[in-house]
């Protein structure tokens, strides 16, 4: 198990193409967003999302996962991307947000299941996730360490974080510890890191936006 850490404006290229080594093998790898840490793996292998649902107990089986893309055009590969969509993509990506647009034929079935019309995307624009992305020409399949229930039942929030107390989903050593080997590579740089929960905007009819979760963080550039 490996905890690669880079510190700085420029994110080790070791540890980006050791963490891509992974990735080709079919293995999950947690990574850090500006919504806390998350689980991914490649959205072309099928076994990805029996991994990501190992990690994650609470998830529902039928419930997607989002797909963590590189850029906007990487995106209009895997959706159906409209034109007020994109102009709202490129306001606010990339960044603590999840659109939810419509899938077509290219939307990686691990994502979506075969029967669901939208899919959920993100583009961060953090570091090493970032540097990571850009040398793939598929987007990965992404989901936050620990869900909304587990973090009610510890009574946190973004607001009351508190560096000095031991939570799992903060650290890569508590992440590597809580997935009890079945991830053996984390790309890190400052930590405690704090969880957060991305804004997730449905913009899958063409010209409406609906606000689905409200994750705190300022909504001033998705106005269409």
């Amino acid at each position: 198990m490996e905890i690669l850490s880079s510190f700085g404006k420029s994110p080790n290229q070791r540890h980006i193409g050791l963490a891509l080594a992974a990735l080709s093998r079919g293995e999950v790898i947690a990574v850090p967003t500006e919504t806390g840490y998350c689980f991914v793996g490649l959205s072309s292998q099928r076994s990805t999302h029996e991994q990501l649902l190992s990690l994650r107990n609470a998830h529902p089986r039928q419930k997607p996962f989002s797909l963590l893309c590189k850029d906007a055009k990487q995106v209009s590969g895997v959706t159906q991307l409209s034109t007020s969509a994109f102009r709202i993509l490129n306001r606010i990506l990339p960044g603590p947000f999840t659109l939810i647009l419509p899938v077509h034929r290219n939307t990686p079935k691990n994502s979506t299941g075969a029967f669901r019309s939208t899919v959920g995307v993100r583009i961060t624009g953090n570091a090493l996730s970032e540097a990571l992305m850009a040398q793939l020409d598929e987007p990965l399949l992404i989901t936050s360490v620990t869900d909304a229930e587990e973090l009610a039942q510890e009574g946190y929030t973004d607001e009351n974080f508190d560096p000095a107390l031991d939570r799992w989903w903060t650290s890569a050593e508590g992440i590597l510890t809580h997935a009890r080997g079945h991830v053996r590579l984390i790309l890190c740089s400052e930590e405690p890191m704090p969880m957060r929960f991305s804004t997730i905007l449905d913009l899958s009819i063409d010209g409406q936006l609906e606000i689905v979760r409200d994750g705190g963080w300022p909504l001033k550039a998705i106005e269409i």
